[in-house]
């Protein structure tokens, strides 16, 4: 009979270790509000701005269509623009799938926490952090601007709103999620003795528990005690469990109310302190242990497989941003707008005082497609700027070159084309801190584009006419294109030595007139009044290279095009 109960006890021990190992290999229990078949990941990495707001919601809309059961938005991020962030938080909210998941991975800073919040759940990534959300104005070249205490509290009010939305929406604790937000949260942990529910208070909510000052610690540490809390013994309110559920999801109760009731003088004795969670002069960052154990985070994952496991799928996509959409990114960085518009103007300026079309005119016409094209494809820009900077480049070419009209015409031009320029930058109200941080921006780097544009000319102007290279490329395009057309010169074209008079401002191209004949004539790089009397130096094709005679000041009586200038 020993043998029997030996061997009883061994095939015991066998069934409990297979049982064991069985549940340890199966998949946990995935809740219904979270169970997704196929999962989209939708990165969003580097600052968040307007082209973010585009590309994600483009990104959803595809992977909605291919079948994607849930979205997980992967954040590494350094913050970004307001006013994108709120419209990213308003889209999470109304239209992307109600199963959308934050996954910090590896960080979600500023306006990347104020997302997070917005979405159903949070998980973290190993090492992750996230928060710091608090509202600064950074001006390119010249770092971060001191804002007023009136202008923070403007630009941290609708972040307040939001994150408190949030809050209500989610099941977040609102003190909490506004330590994200603004300095002067002091915050403690406190538990209650007899149910191990948590709570966080402020001082005002503390000294009504406890009768006293809170303690103020040197620095705001989550203790080890409220990391190693059991969720589902010892919650932290307002964490109810009715959040969790997918009624409660999918239909919110509207108003939201308070996420919780304050704590009264009829509390206490009931609850002891923890510990402080958050100081006054600090921002609130949260680490992975810490964000789960206050209750912002559901947990963690470090890859694919991990978010697979999450959300108990077995198909996850990866929908990443397009070429185009980095293309455009990278063109509308403001040293990158700086550039184009320096190309530009440089271009313009050097193909309107040669003749012919060159490579000039070519840069040109590239750098302002690319300056106000390329973002209007997307968005980001009308299409009325780009009209107005081509018709003022054009009215200030028929100034220069077709029809000289004294320059207000030039002038008109110019207008329109810093008109179109500048508004290329503005893409918020004007009368938003947004709107006008972004016209003094563009001001700014058009100013800083004209000033290089300026350099860069005087330095043609001084340098290219003795260039062979400009001579070739440049001064000969015109003898090149009508070669090429096997255009004949007659007999009796001017020769080199000959006189003649500039009818048209030579800038340094436009028409001298020979007798009763006019021709295309080109100056070597200086400038010659309607006038002046110049001598013919060489021919280049059909154009004439001429150079003012010595000590001849130009003539003011009226010219007749079509009659002799004596």
């Amino acid at each position: 009979m020993p043998s029997l109960r030996l061997i009883a006890f061994l095939f015991a021990t066998f069934a409990v270790i297979v049982w064991n190992s069985a549940s340890a290999d199966s998949p946990q229990a995935v809740p219904a509000e979270r169970q997704a078949g196929s999962i989209a990941i939708i990165p969003i990495r580097g600052p968040i701005d307007d082209l973010t707001v585009i590309s994600v919601m483009r990104r959803t809309e595809l992977a909605v269509t291919n079948g994607a059961q849930a979205i997980v938005l992967e954040f590494d991020t350094p913050g970004g623009d307001l006013l994108a962030t709120l419209q990213l938080c308003n889209y999470i909210k109304t239209q992307m799938p109600v199963n959308t998941v934050a996954w910090v991975h590896p960080y979600a800073f500023s306006a990347g926490a104020i997302l997070a919040l917005a979405t159903r759940e949070i998980l973290v990534g190993p090492r992750s952090a996230f928060g710091d959300a608090a509202p600064i104005q950074v001006v390119p070249g010249a770092g971060l601007i001191p804002m007023p205490a009136t202008e923070r509290a403007k630009m941290e009010a609708p972040i307040i709103a939001e994150v408190v939305d949030s809050a209500r929406l989610r099941g977040y604790d609102e003190h909490l999620v506004q330590s994200f937000v603004r300095l002067g949260s002091e915050l403690w942990l406190i538990r209650n003795a007899t149910n191990g529910k948590r709570a966080i208070v402020d001082a005002e909510e503390y000294r009504t528990v406890f009768g006293g000052d809170p303690p103020r610690e040197s620095t705001a540490i989550i203790p080890p005690v409220a990391l190693s809390a059991d969720a589902d013994d010892e919650s932290l309110i307002p964490y109810f469990a009715e959040y969790r559920s997918k009624p409660m999801i999918e239909n919110p109760p509207t108003p939201r109310a308070l996420s919780r009731p304050r704590l009264s003088e009829n509390d206490r004795g009931q609850w002891h302190l923890v510990g402080q969670i958050a100081k006054s002069d600090q921002l609130l960052v949260l680490y992975p242990d810490e964000a789960i154990a206050l209750g912002l985070a559901k947990g963690r994952a470090a890859d694919e497989t991990e978010i697979a496991a999450w959300f108990g799928a077995t198909s996850v996509k990866h929908y990443e941003e397009t070429w185009s959409e980095w293309l455009v990114r990278f063109l509308t960085t403001w040293p990158v707008r700086i550039g184009l518009i320096v190309v530009l103007l440089v271009g313009f300026v050097l193909e309107a005082v040669t003749p012919g079309f060159g490579i000039f005119g070519t840069l040109a016409a590239i750098a302002l497609l690319l300056l106000v094209g390329a973002p209007a494809l997307v968005g980001l820009a009308e299409w009325w700027e780009l009209i107005a900077v081509v018709l003022g480049l054009g009215l200030v070419a028929l100034d220069i070159v077709i029809l000289p009209l004294g320059g207000w015409i030039a002038v008109i031009g110019g207008a329109l084309v810093l008109t179109g320029l500048i508004s290329s930058f503005v893409t918020r109200d004007i009368s938003s801190a947004i709107g006008q941080q972004q016209l003094f921006m563009g001001i700014g780097s058009i100013l800083v584009a004209l000033f290089g544009s300026t350099a860069i000319l005087w330095f043609a102007s001084k340098s290219l006419p003795q260039s062979a290279l400009f001579r070739r490329a440049i001064l000969q395009t015109a003898a090149s294109s009508q070669s090429s057309h096997a255009i004949s010169i007659p007999d009796n074209w001017p020769q080199v030595g000959s006189e003649a008079v500039a009818i048209t401002t030579l800038r340094p191209t436009g028409k001298v007139q020979i007798g009763h004949q006019p021709f295309d004539a080109q100056t070597n790089g200086e400038f010659v009044e309607s006038g002046t009397r110049v001598r013919i130096v060489r021919r280049r094709g059909t154009t004439l290279e001429v150079e003012t005679l010595l000590n001849d000041p130009p003539r003011h009586e009226t010219i007749d095009r079509g009659q002799s200038s004596t």
